[in-house]
């Protein structure tokens, strides 16, 4: 369902993904305190290829793999490659993040903007990510904390009890899972931005045309159609946050995260019945 979200909002989302691509460009300033010399990067939610250009200038002799579980994000992401004019384009790849297509060891530099929040298993990502991940290779991200659209989020509990905002992790449980998946080195920080709207309208468009008003799968709290009355109630409840400048706030926090892969760690992942297939040119003779 994510994934045909994000697909039916390909031609919007980068117009209306300001504050993601604000998120992404902080974070590959960082880069510049990070000295690495990648042959391979992963960019992972790659979504509309948006940071292909920038990864690519950054590091120009290095071979893209853009992977996004939404296809219709590549699809407009390959139709606008015109970009690339000297440069080897992204090889793109339509998959999910808990199972990537790619070898044990095969990436320096995994980046990923605002993609994990939507894991319904993040821990599993985790390690998948650590897989592919070489020995000492970065992975840089950024995510969303539990801060996120607190006001929206409070807007609804004003009236009913059932969840329509996405729960969201905070940055010490996001090293915490880090440090379970075998990373090494982890480093979290986080920021608050705030942007301002006139009406609810506004907002809620806002989150359609970038794919975020859908709630990823729960167990059980099934989706719901919201009548009109449903959406005035809303719309009533969220004018108690109307500030002195005639304005509706939307706080989005921000969670930032680096880490290093393992040189120890474990390269092989169990099937769905737990058994683990171990290569044999992997094993050393006695």
């Amino acid at each position: 369902m994510i994934a045909k979200n994000f697909s039916r909002c390909a031609k919007t989302y980068d117009k209306a993904a300001v504050l993601q691509q604000e998120i992404g460009k902080r974070l590959i300033e960082r880069l510049a305190f990070i000295k690495i010399t990648p042959s391979t990067i992963l960019d992972l939610g790659s979504g509309t290829g948006f940071f292909s250009k920038f990864l690519l200038q950054q590091y120009p002799h290095a071979t893209l793999f853009n992977i996004d579980i939404a296809e219709g994000m590549l699809s407009y992401a390959n139709k606008n490659n015109s970009h690339y004019s000297n440069q080897l384009y992204p090889i793109s790849i339509c998959a999910d993040a808990e199972f990537l297509p790619l070898q044990n060891n095969s990436i320096d530099f995994i980046f990923s903007n605002c993609m994990l929040q939507w894991s319904f298993n993040p821990q599993d990502i985790l390690k998948e990510i650590n897989r592919v991940l070489k020995p000492d290779g970065l992975f840089l991200f950024s995510t969303f904390g539990p801060d996120t659209l607190k006001e929206l989020k409070q807007s609804f509990l004003d009236f009913d009890p059932n969840p329509h905002i996405n729960l969201f992790m905070d940055m010490h449980d996001m090293g915490d899972l880090l440090l379970q998946a075998n990373f090494i080195d982890p480093v979290m920080d986080m920021e608050h931005f705030t942007l301002t709207y006139k009406t609810v309208v506004d907002l809620v468009q806002d989150l359609r045309q970038t794919g975020s008003n859908r709630m990823y799968p729960t167990t059980d709290i099934p989706a719901t159609f919201h009548p009109k009355s449903f959406r005035e109630k809303l719309i009533q409840h969220y004018e108690l946050f109307r500030t002195s400048e005639n304005r509706l706030p939307a706080t989005f926090e921000i969670v930032y995260g680096h880490a290093f892969g393992n040189t120890h760690k474990s390269l092989y992942r169990a099937d769905e019945e737990g058994v683990i297939s171990i290569p044999a040119d992997s094993l050393e003779m006695l």
